[in-house]
């Protein structure tokens, strides 16, 4: 009697073990893990005008072991939106910058005001 007890005490365990692995892989929740459950990731505050300008700033500037000089490159973000003012030494580095700034999460445009100036016209602060 008492192994069948063990074979019962065996079985509702697997079944337990199976429904809860078949929950972790996608099977519908109960009506009390769906308000335990944390909210998903998309729906994270996008980030300030100042945090994705910032986050701009510093793609550019590690970028600059692939070429681009961003010394002279000033961002400005509004929701979303980036404007890429100042010069660089040649066209290549517009595209690379552009594409750097594409590149951060929360930016939805791009809008290129650069221009490109040889490096001896880009002394000082342009």
């Amino acid at each position: 009697m008492s192994h069948r007890i063990g074979i019962r005490i065996a079985a509702m365990a697997l079944l337990m073990s199976a429904c809860a692995s078949a929950l972790a892989q996608g099977g519908k929740p109960t009506a009390s893990s769906q308000t335990a459950a944390a909210p998903p990731a998309a729906s994270s505050p996008a980030p300030t005008d100042h945090q994705l300008a910032a986050a701009v700033r510093h793609a550019l500037h590690a970028t600059r072991k692939r070429g681009l000089k961003s010394t002279f490159i000033r961002v400005h973000a509004r929701d979303g939106a980036i404007t890429l003012t100042g010069v660089v030494a040649d066209q290549d580095q517009i595209a690379l910058a552009i594409s750097v700034a594409q590149g951060v999460q929360g930016v939805r445009t791009i809008a290129s005001k650069l221009e490109v100036r040889s490096d001896g016209e880009m002394k000082g602060s342009q």
